[in-house]
């Protein structure tokens, strides 16, 4: 039905992973997620409600460098502030500074300002995230329903069945693949043929059909799959025309997700609201560590004394509202390209275990029925007596 693919070499060196992209140590992990029913390797929510939320560090924004580079900036600053003010403190002081009830309600002006803008940039951030983790699962979905149809209401040629799952797993491999793409590096397509997933010979039709667009590449090769469907049907594999319209619904679905993904990941949100949050959370972290410096030298002096408690509620604040806006703007920019390989994007090992296993147990359910199904034939008198 097609020509043999013998270009494709196995990457972990043996027979049975000739359509695979999974290496040894992939493999071992294959068989864990296997033994574990499928369910996926989530975080504990049970953990993060307890006090022992305090000992996570993986997968958090705390691992991100900018986080505490941008701390220790505002740190800087404030010190800075304190030391001069409290070293060189002149008389009216206090006067000169106003009220600290005077400062918090103009911090808290701009503060409930940000946290709006703040709440609706991560609110349409996270929509974005999981409208693009849909449409991964769009991609996922398409594979496995035109797998399960055609290995059950067309053809069970091996070489049919194992091209449709590599093929999926290809396109969507192509999508991390231009995130994850370093500067220098083999474009996608190369990465396709060093992971076992395309053969020379294909990436070379996929060049032909379009030379750098990844997505476009991605979509090509459903469009490869679409022509696949329609040779089945013209070859009367099909069951007439709703089941080739089924088939072509489900090679669909697959194309829609990589365009999904693509729109999302080419259209940011735009660059003036994204300038004007990010400046106005640069600018209100600069005034409020100033002012709150301003307050901590005011609390530690005067004719009231060094105030232990004043002091450490003016430098937490100075601390921590700049580190919590901060923490916010990382996750926001961490959730816009899931695909880019950080530890809280997807796992493009998950999705790749999902779509082989799947792949493998539509085929293998076909051969291994259980006897209710096997050795049923049906009675077509009861069946119209019924009808009547």
């Amino acid at each position: 039905m097609s020509e043999e693919i013998s270009e494709t070499k196995p990457i972990s060196g043996g027979t049975d992973d000739l359509y695979g992209s999974l290496s040894a140590r992939e493999k071992k992990r294959e068989e864990e997620i296997a033994s574990e029913d499928g369910l996926p390797r989530n975080y504990d929510i049970n953990k993060l409600i307890t006090f022992n939320v305090f000992g996570v560090y993986g997968g958090t924004v705390f691992q991100s460098r900018i986080l505490w580079k941008e701390t220790m900036m505002m740190g800087v600053l404030y010190w800075s502030v304190f030391i001069f003010t409290y070293f060189f403190r002149w008389k009216g002081f206090s006067e000169f500074v106003g009220k600290e009830s005077t400062i918090r309600a103009f911090i808290a002006m701009f503060s409930t300002l940000i946290g709006l803008l703040l709440s609706f940039y991560t609110a349409l951030n996270l929509g974005r995230w999981w409208q693009m983790r849909l449409a991964v699962q769009n991609i996922v979905e398409g594979s496995k329903k035109l797998t399960m149809m055609v290995a059950h209401g067309c053809s069970q040629d091996p070489t049919l069945l194992q091209n449709i799952n590599r093929y999926a797993r290809a396109s969507l491999y192509l999508i991390f693949c231009a995130s994850q793409m370093e500067e220098g590096g083999d474009p996608p397509r190369k990465m396709a043929v060093k992971a076992g997933l395309l053969t020379h010979q294909e990436v070379e039709k996929l060049e032909k059909a379009n030379l750098h667009m990844v997505y476009v590449q991605a979509e090509t090769l459903w469009a490869w799959l679409a022509n696949w469907v329609t040779r089945l049907h013209d070859q009367g594999f099909t069951k007439g025309p709703p089941h080739y319209c089924a088939l072509m619904a489900a090679v669909e679905q697959g194309r829609s997700g990589v365009a999904t993904i693509q729109a999302y990941l080419e259209t940011p949100i735009p660059l003036g609201y994204v300038h004007l949050l990010c400046l106005m959370v640069k600018l209100h972290n600069a005034i409020l560590t100033v002012l709150m410096a301003l307050a901590s030298v005011m609390l530690a002096g005067g004719s009231k004394g060094f105030q232990p408690v004043g002091v450490f509620r003016t430098a937490f604040r100075a601390f921590f509202m700049p580190f919590l806006y901060n923490a916010i703007l990382i996750l926001n920019s961490e959730v816009t390209d899931p695909f880019g390989g950080d530890p809280g994007d997807f796992d493009w090992n998950n999705y790749d275990v999902n779509l082989t296993m799947s792949g493998k147990s539509y085929v293998v359910a076909a051969d291994e029925l259980p006897d209710c199904i096997g050795t049923w034939k049906g009675n077509k008198g009861d069946a119209a007596q019924k009808k009547v």
